[in-house]
């Protein structure tokens, strides 16, 4: 798809101006019901025990240093450390409870650690949180390692020991390069440091590297965020996730608080900023796979898609086929038989 295919008309754009659901499930969460209970999810987790396909495990470390106002996600601000390990406590009793209730020792096809910023453990944290995932499930050999990694916290050293635990997917945090938009919204990341970790994770040899940005920011121009597009095209990932920001106040404190709407682009700015990014981002050779998500044509996301062969979850496009996903750690979500769970969204 191209932007010159789309027909995007000032109607078109004034009627849709609102906020909406990403359908990465369906029904959505906004209409999940909270009328269940532990007993129940447990009854799930053992019949699905009784299932010989492998699973998807997604691990929630919701730890950040500093708050980035856009943010959405659940997380919490802390440098305590203490804090950091009693959680990391809770979520060992939580996995030995998961497989536990599977009844037998289920194979793992994909891991994948989200956040917040799972690289705010330090290494013996990380090594303890992947010795937790060993000790309860079998790891297929070939099975499929990712996470999320903020560059700004990210050392060389970590990379490399989580390229040492297995892990070969990284996906980056940048949203934009703008000086003044990274004030905007409290994340000052420079180019250096996006250029340093991309550089390091591509040389120690991982094969997958996603970088993402938002469209919609405050004081965002198409003008702005093609430079910014520009200097990620250099780095050149293999993967892009660019996320439309949602604006949404009476959900988010920090919205309101520290984002003023005036400062944000118009609809009509904004759907120029997304259009003409699909069309820089088909001229440097990307495949759009949907959703908000690009890939180099070499890149197994694309293959799969061209082929037919594509699968989503929550944790995103995946050539593996559709599996049971299970979830730990707070608000994480999991998708098995005919339900979707979420963990509590508290510490």
């Amino acid at each position: 798809m191209t932007a010159d295919l789309l027909a995007v008309t000032p109607e078109i754009i004034q009627r849709y101006n609102r906020p909406g659901p990403r359908y990465t499930s369906y029904p959505t969460v906004p209409v999940w019901s909270e009328g269940y209970f532990s007993e129940e999810y447990a009854a799930c987790l053992q019949k699905e025990g009784l299932n010989e396909q492998p699973i998807s495990l997604y691990l929630h470390i919701p730890f950040c240093r500093q708050l980035c106002t856009f943010c959405g996600c659940n997380k919490y601000i802390t440098n305590n450390r203490e804090i950091v390990e009693r959680y990391l406590d809770a979520l060992d009793q939580e996995i030995a409870g998961v497989a536990k209730l599977l009844g037998v020792r289920k194979k793992i096809a994909q891991v994948h650690f989200g956040g917040g910023t799972p690289t705010f453990l330090n290494h013996s944290q990380l090594r303890r949180v992947v010795e937790m995932i060993h000790s309860c499930f079998d790891v297929q050999e070939d099975g499929e390692w990712a996470l999320e990694a903020d560059p700004r916290v990210t050392t060389n050293k970590q990379l490399e020991l989580l390229y040492e635990l297995g892990f070969r997917r990284i996906s980056f945090g940048v949203q934009d390069l703008d000086p003044a938009i990274q004030q905007a919204i409290n994340r000052n990341q420079t180019v250096e440091q996006s250029w340093r970790t991309l550089e390091t994770a591509r040389n120690l040899g991982y094969k997958s590297i996603n970088m993402d940005l938002i469209y919609g920011l405050p004081l965002q121009t198409r003008q702005s965020f093609r430079k910014t597009l520009e200097e990620v095209y250099k780095m050149h990932p293999d993967r892009l996730a660019i996320y439309s920001f949602a604006y949404l106040p009476g959900m988010f404190k920090t919205h309101k608080r520290a984002i003023r709407e005036k400062d944000l682009p118009s609809p009509e700015e904004k759907i120029a900023i997304y259009l003409e990014t699909i069309r820089f981002l088909a001229e440097a050779g990307y495949v759009m796979i949907g959703m908000d998500h690009y890939a180099l044509p070499t890149d197994e996301l694309a293959l799969a898609a061209k082929n037919r062969t594509l699968h989503r979850n929550f944790m995103g496009y995946t050539t593996l086929h559709n599996m049971a996903q299970i979830g730990v750690g707070v608000s994480a979500i999991s998708d098995f038989g005919d339900s979707y769970w979420q963990n509590t969204k508290e510490i």
